[in-house]
């Protein structure tokens, strides 16, 4: 097995590595990092799509980790048409839709994933929680509606800027009640969770069904206001430093492993 296969810890469980970062050159490094840590998907974030542009981002990613799947985080709203046969025509095996996108929006997104085999659409929820993540009811509404209209995944999504605003929504666990709320639905459709999950909550999604976990190389220096890192699943690392870059890997590493031997 190569540096560029992905190994997982239990062959079920599978680990996705969202790069949320301005450069290229810094995402590829802390890519690098991820897959050595063990992840098994690659995801471009938007910040980076829209800093250095999906035609650089994509074929790069995809000409250095082959192996791994790419997914776009396009988070298209309109064109998503045009927009996601880009990404996959670049490399991206998936790319992301917003929730609040029209039905022709995500029915024409799929429609170009049809005709382009082993592609996805997923569909990304964020905001659809109401103002403190309460709304559990909507949630499912939204991972019904992503079903019916041929979308491929549901990605119930606590923001960046919602999780920063507002700490106590990953203490108060709104993401693993959206998560078990529409896994009990058994809709048919598969499910990400996504937004400042610590270790314990991404822990018990498997037990639920749920068997994608992300991680995040997030956008800022802390992923929630006043949270520490090693309780999340995000990672910062100073690319400087050898040893912070060893860190960080291990700390990769030993999340997969404790997350996949707690299922």
């Amino acid at each position: 097995m190569n540096e560029n296969t992905p190994s997982g810890s239990n062959g079920r469980i599978k680990f996705q590595l969202s790069l949320d970062r301005k450069t290229l050159d810094e995402a590829v490094e802390m890519a690098a990092l991820g897959v050595a840590g063990g992840v098994q998907v690659i995801e471009a974030g938007t910040i980076l799509i829209l800093s250095e542009g999906g035609r650089r981002v994509v074929p790069r990613l995809k000409e250095l980790f082959p192996a791994h799947p790419i997914v776009a985080d396009a988070k298209c709203t309109d064109g998503a048409g045009l927009e996601v046969a880009l990404m996959f025509d670049l490399g991206a095996s998936a790319a992301t839709v917003m929730a609040s996108a029209s039905d022709a929006s995500i029915r024409m997104a799929v429609q170009e994933a049809t005709i382009r085999p082993g592609c996805e659409v997923m569909v990304d929820t964020m905001g659809f929680g109401g103002p403190d993540g309460l709304d559990v009811a909507r949630q499912v509404d939204a991972a019904k509606r992503a079903r019916d209209l041929g979308a491929h995944y549901v990605v119930l999504h606590l923001g960046y800027d919602e999780r920063t605003a507002d700490p106590r929504m990953v203490d108060n666990n709104v993401l693993l009640r959206w998560a078990e709320a529409v896994a009990n639905q058994d809709l048919g459709i598969k499910i990400q969770v996504v937004g400042g999950l610590t270790l314990g909550q991404a822990k018990q999604l498997p037990a639920i069904g749920i068997t994608e976990i992300v991680l995040s190389m997030n956008l800022g220096s802390n992923p929630v206001a006043g949270s520490e890192y090693d309780k999340l699943s995000a990672f910062s690392v100073d690319l400087s430093d050898d040893r912070d870059r060893a860190r960080v890997t291990e700390q990769i590493r030993n999340f997969i492993h404790e997350v996949s031997t707690a299922n």
